[in-house]
């Protein structure tokens, strides 16, 4: 399922049989995603990955676990980096606890050097 969610949506239906992506892509462009707003963005990633989904095979995939976890990984990252990696300021830089913030970095197992 992340593999739906973190290539480009068009390309999820284009996806080959084996799962690899297909040859010669590189991703967005730029001057395609600049543009958007963020909601707008997740917005046409999910629909790509729901188009590509079939309900009645993966229907229990838990795809709102799995974009929260991204969503919550790529925030984490760029807190801890935004503040030189000191917990207590990224925490408060993301309106959540410190004791919060340190469970999520272990459970989404994000290293910090």
């Amino acid at each position: 399922m992340l593999e739906y969610i973190l290539m480009g949506s068009i390309m999820a239906k284009e996806k080959t049989t084996d799962g690899a992506m297909p040859r010669g892509w590189d991703g967005p462009k730029r001057d395609q995603i600049e543009d958007l707003s963020l909601e707008v963005l997740l917005e046409k990633k999910l629909i790509g990955t729901l188009n590509g989904v079939d309900t009645g095979v993966e229907f229990h995939c838990g795809l709102f676990h799995d974009v929260i976890s991204i969503v919550e990984r790529i925030l984490i990252k760029m807190a801890l980096k935004k503040t030189n990696k000191v917990q207590v300021a990224a925490a408060q830089f993301l309106g959540i606890n410190r004791n919060t913030l340190r469970k999520k970095i272990k459970d989404l197992k994000i290293k910090i050097p």
